[in-house]
């Protein structure tokens, strides 16, 4: 009988850390979703804000993007990974300021109420599949700044053409 009882409990207890285990993992993606989600809320308001502007009027600062690109290497290689190098060009507006659509680093807080690194970059992307016209290609990315190595935790582009001139 005591034997019998101390096999039952070894199987319930294997059981229970079983479980134990399921409930770590799902917690686990849950904390994930939320800042996916978090993070992709940041962005798309981010974008948003360039939707509402005329076409000439999206840009980064120019003075800001100059300063950041000499002292935040962690955005210049940013820059550098999204491709088109050859055909894109930043676009800058002097004398943006430093609304939030002008500024090419940010720390936003997330409705999970964390902070995150928000990274715009606004290209102007011209060659033969645009016939001779630029696109303004405006690329966010969110970072996690808590994370180690400061992961990136989504990315959003939009692309905004002049029309015809």
């Amino acid at each position: 009988m005591l034997l019998e009882l101390i096999v039952a409990v070894v199987v319930l207890s294997v059981a229970l850390l079983a479980l134990m285990a399921g409930y770590d993992s799902a917690f686990l993606s849950l904390h994930k979703a939320a800042q996916k989600s978090s993070a992709a809320t940041l962005a798309q308001n981010q974008l948003e804000l360039y939707s509402a502007l005329s076409y000439s009027a999206i840009g980064l600062d120019t003075t800001t993007l100059s300063s950041v690109k000499a002292n935040d290497s962690m955005y210049t290689s940013d820059e550098a990974a999204l491709g088109n190098a050859a055909s894109a060009t930043d676009h800058t507006i002097s004398g943006c300021g430093t609304s939030t659509q002008c500024l090419p680093v940010q720390t936003l807080t997330g409705s999970d109420h964390k902070a995150y690194r928000v990274e715009t970059f606004v290209r102007d992307i011209s060659g033969i599949a645009f016939s001779g016209r630029s696109e303004r290609v405006v690329t966010v990315l969110v970072r996690d700044p808590s994370a180690t190595g400061t992961s990136e935790v989504t990315r959003m582009s939009a692309a905004y053409d002049a029309g015809p001139s």
